[in-house]
């Protein structure tokens, strides 16, 4: 029998975002194997800042469902358009459904956000012990325009099983990128790993990271000296230099549909 599901809070900072050079070999043109490795440890192999015990996926159809207050009509095509396309890639299918629709699993609605960055975009995912994503919601900051594709792209990361950051990388999920808007190269084949049918749903970081890094050596056209240089053992040992919000409870604490996140994190 499976535990209770874990539901976790994540945001992603709007003001005050860090900067800073991020690894040469992950710039625009050049992909590395262990690069990209370390980027899909980071952020799909781990829970905010602690390792995860289990991979998580989407193993069943979203519901998305996007609310009605105001303002959510203007970004409406832009959040259906978003998480859509991660559901193509990750080959997930998706139907739109009325926001008070009992189906409805993947929700998106306005956060308490204001023109300062505080109270920013952010998201809670809910997942079973046995890998499976059952509910997301992310919160939009309707203050900050010029923000609102960066925060829909990066929360809808998170909302696919990437449960924390790759800050590293060049990704939507990288503070150190703070201006990173739309996915990149490194996003995607992270994205198509994750949802590869040789990862399964409940692996453990253990079992599941040298399998990727194989994975993402078959997409980057890596060597065989190379993959077999950076593939074996990896998950054995945790990874570092991470920065994230967030928290974790039963969600028997926050039973559903009210999910409640532990944390609510005010931006960097």
């Amino acid at each position: 029998m499976n535990r209770p599901a874990t539901v976790v809070a994540l945001a992603v900072g709007i003001a005050c975002a860090m900067t800073g050079a991020a690894h040469g070999s992950d710039g625009p043109g050049r992909l590395s194997l262990d690069g990209v490795a370390r980027a899909f440890d980071d952020a799909a192999l781990r829970v905010n800042t602690a390792p995860a015990s289990e991979l998580a996926r989407w193993t069943g159809p979203i519901y998305l469902a996007i609310a009605d207050d105001a303002g959510m009509s203007a970004i409406a095509a832009d959040a259906e358009a978003a998480v859509r396309a991660l559901a193509v890639i990750a080959q997930v299918s998706v139907t739109r459904v009325a926001w008070r629709d009992a189906r409805a699993n993947f929700l998106v609605r306005p956060g308490s956000g204001n023109g300062a960055g505080k109270s920013p975009c952010r998201s809670t995912v809910d997942w079973t012990d046995a890998g499976r994503m059952v509910r997301a919601e992310i919160y939009v900051n309707l203050e900050i325009p010029g923000r609102i594709t960066r925060c829909l792209n990066h929360e809808a990361m998170h909302s696919f099983g990437f449960r924390a950051h790759a800050h590293a990388a060049l990704s939507v999920l990288s503070y150190t990128y703070a201006t990173q808007a739309d996915l990149t190269a490194v996003d995607r084949i992270m994205l198509e790993t994750l949802y590869d049918r040789r990862l399964k749903p409940g692996m453990t970081v253990a079992a599941a990271a040298p399998i990727a890094c194989a994975i993402i050596a078959e997409k980057i056209g890596a060597s065989a000296a190379d993959t077999a240089t950076a593939c074996p053992g990896r998950g054995a040992a945790p990874q570092r230099h991470l920065t994230a919000f967030g928290g974790s409870r039963s969600i028997a604490d926050a039973p559903l549909p009210a999910l409640q996140p532990s944390y609510r994190g005010d931006g960097l």
